[in-house]
């Protein structure tokens, strides 16, 4: 995989997606309460997992790998959720 440089300052929004990622999936592990927390720092992982694909995109930023992880954590956050407030309604 061939990185692009960075010109000026790195966009964070990978990072901050990885990092935004796991918390939404340890919140999503917790019962009950976790579920409340999970959800918008899930979705805000995934957004900005997004926008930093699209910095790589551009060459803005110089590694895809932890914006593409952070918001496919997101995901699975949110899929854990759905599943989790389904198992748990019916």
């Amino acid at each position: 995989m061939e990185e692009h440089p960075a010109a000026g300052p790195a966009p964070r929004a990978g990072g901050y997606a990885l990092s935004l990622g796991i918390l939404a999936v340890l919140c999503a592990l917790i019962p009950v309460i976790g579920d409340y927390f999970a959800v918008p720092v899930a979705v805000l992982a995934i957004v900005l997992g997004v926008i930093g694909v699209g910095h790589y995109d551009a060459g803005r930023a110089p590694r895809l790998l932890p914006s593409a992880t952070g918001a496919t954590l997101g995901a699975i956050a949110l899929l854990l959720t759905t599943m989790s407030f389904l198992a748990t309604t019916t």
